[in-house]
């Protein structure tokens, strides 16, 4: 006797289209998905009205979740359509940046679900609204060890993963060549422009790729080993492109001390990591001969990059496998 689908209703941003690796798994691994996510990044205010009003309720107010409010109104239709369509109530609900959705949106999806689970995969501090969502939740997972911290808040510690799936051993990465992918932001520049000098003086190939809707960004910002693109690479490529590299560039974003998805990858893909999030130092998969902490290390790159790749442990690789991820996420 087969056993019976668990259904879950997943919403989040669509942003690079990590949704669909997300839905295509879970179908793969037998759930079935009702998605409910939405392209919240493509949201213009409608007039100088709107964005006072904003500005209104943010400043004043201190209502940091209005804006979210009105990107719902504008984009959200057929969230509450699909919604509204949900016949028997899912086993679970799971919302990763729930703070993109209106409490009264989240209080409808409740209703539909056995379980709420929430998973906030950017810092708390950094979407300070999502605050007075968490108690409408059974589970409210941060990856932020200072969120995580904070247990009478009702925050619960996890971590970013890795989709084991998408690995392929048949594309071999070229040697001493470091990837990263990121969103062109002027204030990181001086820290993306050290870390090229720095792999260019140790002898390394940069392949960093930046995002920016600005087709004509100064030349100061033009340096070689740098692509920018003006189009949102998708998942999909983003790792395939990642997966042609021997090492992997993961920076910080200073809001926050948790480990990005970067991180995951090299570990779960087997390639080398520098990054400038000293926290690595503490998770069980940190090895020295994988990882170099900028800024925090005796060595040189070279000497680094000249120690052999040291295999991790499968049974901790499978922890932050998402096909396990998601399990323990859901029934804990």
């Amino acid at each position: 006797m087969e056993s019976v689908k668990k259904s879950i209703i997943l919403g989040m941003p669509r942003t690079f289209s990590i949704y669909k690796v997300l839905i295509n798994r879970l179908e793969e691994l037998g759930f079935g998905v009702i998605d409910i996510s939405y392209d919240d990044d493509y949201f213009k205010y409608r007039n100088i009205w709107d964005r006072l009003s904003n500005l209104y309720h943010k400043t004043i107010l201190k209502d940091k979740g209005y804006k979210n409010r009105l990107k719902f109104k504008a984009l959200g239709s057929e969230v509450v359509r699909r919604l509204q369509s949900i016949e028997n109530k899912a086993d679970y609900c799971m919302l990763i940046r729930a703070d993109i959705y209106p409490q009264e949106i989240i209080e409808q999806i409740k209703l539909k679900a056995n379980k709420m689970i929430a998973y906030q995969w950017d810092g708390v501090e950094r979407y300070p609204a999502i605050k007075r969502l968490v108690d409408l939740f059974d589970r409210f997972y941060v990856f932020d060890s200072k969120d995580a911290s904070q247990e009478d808040k009702g925050f619960v510690s996890t971590t970013n993963f890795y989709f084991g799936h998408l690995n392929r051993s048949d594309i071999k990465p070229k040697s001493s060549s470091f990837f990263f992918l990121g969103t062109f932001m002027k204030i990181r520049w001086p820290q993306i422009k050290e870390a090229i000098q720095f792999i260019v003086q140790n002898k390394g190939i940069p392949n960093f790729y930046l995002y920016s809707g600005d087709r004509n960004l100064s030349g100061e910002y033009i340096l070689d080993g740098i692509t920018f693109i003006n189009k949102p690479m998708t998942y999909q490529e983003n790792i395939k492109l990642a997966l042609k590299s021997e090492i992997f560039v993961d920076f910080l974003v200073d809001v926050h001390s948790g480990l990005s998805f970067r991180v995951f990858e090299a570990i779960g893909y087997g390639r080398k990591l520098i990054t400038n999030n000293k926290e690595v130092m503490n998770y069980d998969f940190y090895h020295p001969h994988n990882i170099y902490v900028l800024n925090n290390e005796e060595r040189t790159l070279n000497e680094f990059l000249n120690v052999p790749y040291s295999p991790i442990n499968p049974e901790i690789l499978s922890k932050y496998n998402f096909d396990n991820w998601i399990y323990r996420i859901l029934e804990n």
